[in-house]
């Protein structure tokens, strides 16, 4: 998550310094459609910019089996793993019976 974040501020710095050396270039004679374009472009680098707000700190991700291992002194390839390959929680599809 972090390296996605530092690369997309990079490429919203490079947008930027881009827009400001072709608007540097055109010393204030920019054709019409080339402000329209520019404009655009110094939108999109504000939306991938991850500076633009808040910065938190991702979500923890699933335990592996390895991970778990250790842990529940089990074998955790005896049981279905209960992870989907997102790692979104996805319990088994077989039904739980009550015992008495």
């Amino acid at each position: 998550m972090l390296v996605e974040q530092v690369t997309a501020w990079w490429r919203a710095d490079d947008i930027r310094a881009f827009c400001r050396a072709a608007r540097a270039r055109a010393n204030g004679a920019s054709l019409p459609g080339e402000l329209e374009w520019l404009h655009w472009a110094e939108a999109y680098a504000e939306q991938l910019d991850p500076l633009r707000g808040a910065l938190e700190a991702p979500p923890d991700s699933p335990a592996s089996r390895q991970a778990l291992a250790e842990f529940l002194r089990a074998d955790p390839y005896a049981h279905p793993w209960p992870y989907d390959s997102d790692g979104r929680w996805a319990p088994p599809d077989e039904a739980l019976t009550e015992h008495p």
